[in-house]
């Protein structure tokens, strides 16, 4: 009896295993081995992205630069075939050129400067001390605000009578100041509205960063005499480069991206100084209902934010 049922578990056991071996004899067993079954699989998990990015941003892309190639409107459709025509009309476009400045000008008014805001947030809040989760919540809450709703808000409070800043200026003794109406002020007020909107994100990233630097650097740094100026400068900007560069990179294409601050609360004006490059593109599609040299501006972006970024990212990675 206790040898069959030896037998018996012997032959289970071994069962068991030929169950567990990557050449069973199905035959999708004789066909593909482990390893491309393995492949397989994890090829199917990642599909739904490739098919999602494939169907809203790769596909769209080529339509945009095959509509480029022609006289286009959304309710004409595609007309004559004008080639380059939509660049070169671009090379004598001088309003091209000043959205162009006008969006130049917004990236380095806002990213810059919300870098250097959210890092040192970032580094003043990293350790939990009394009120450290008030503050993060503060800084966070307009990050998950509606673009719209703070375009609004924001508006109001940059009115250039009865606007709140406007009362804080005339209780400080200072003269209005027409934020929204005058071209000297209208992209710094909108960059001043996007740096608070969008430093939570900012943020909130630089503080995984810091919390992934091992403390045994800052200890080491300390012991050989180092003070703080020295930790930042080489121990936390090096470690933390990759983090850094990941923030500059997507905020400068987010800051390119920049469409409804713009349309909510000057429509480009006052004389263009706040028309960007997306808000033309707009202007161009839907209002003069000429998609082809809109797509062609669409175009002219893209390869704009790919060579900022690519030089961004080589220069970032210069020392490693």
């Amino acid at each position: 009896m206790f040898c069959k049922k030896q037998d018996a578990e012997g032959t289970m056991a071994r069962q068991l295993e030929a169950a567990g071996q990557p050449g069973e004899t199905s035959a999708i067993g004789r066909l593909l081995t482990w390893r491309q079954r393995r492949l397989i699989v994890a090829f199917l998990f990642v599909l739904p992205a490739l098919i999602n990015f494939a169907v809203f941003r790769y596909i769209p892309i080529v339509e945009a630069f095959r509509a480029s190639l022609y006289k286009y409107s959304l309710l004409g459709g595609f007309g004559e075939f004008v080639g380059l025509a939509h660049y070169n009309r671009m090379l004598t476009d001088p309003v091209f050129w000043r959205s162009l400045q006008a969006t130049l000008l917004f990236v380095l008014y806002k990213v810059p400067l919300q870098i250097v805001l959210s890092l040192g947030l970032a580094i003043l809040l990293t350790r939990q001390t009394i009120g450290t989760g008030i503050v993060r919540s503060a800084i966070l809450t307009p990050m998950v605000t509606s673009i719209i709703i703070v375009s609004i808000i924001w508006a109001m409070m940059y009115q250039s009578q009865n606007g709140l800043f406007q009362s804080v200026l005339v209780t400080l003794g200072l003269r209005k100041i027409p934020f929204l109406s005058d071209a000297r002020y209208a992209l710094p007020a909108i960059s001043v509205m996007m740096i608070w909107k969008d430093i939570g994100f900012s943020f909130i990233i630089f503080v995984a960063g810091l919390k992934g630097i091992p403390e045994m650097y800052y200890e080491a740094a300390i012991v050989d005499g180092a003070n703080r100026r020295q930790l930042f400068r080489h121990v936390t900007i090096p470690l933390l480069k990759p983090v850094l560069m990941f923030v500059i990179v997507t905020q400068t294409i987010f800051s390119f991206q920049v469409f409804v601050p713009v349309y909510q609360m000057t429509k480009g004006g006052p004389l263009d100084s706040t028309k960007v490059i997306v808000y033309y593109i707009y202007q161009q599609g839907f209002n003069f209902q000429d998609m082809g040299y809109a797509s062609a501006i669409s175009m002219v972006t893209l390869v704009l934010l790919l060579l900022i970024s690519w030089g961004q990212m080589r220069f970032l990675r210069s020392d490693d």
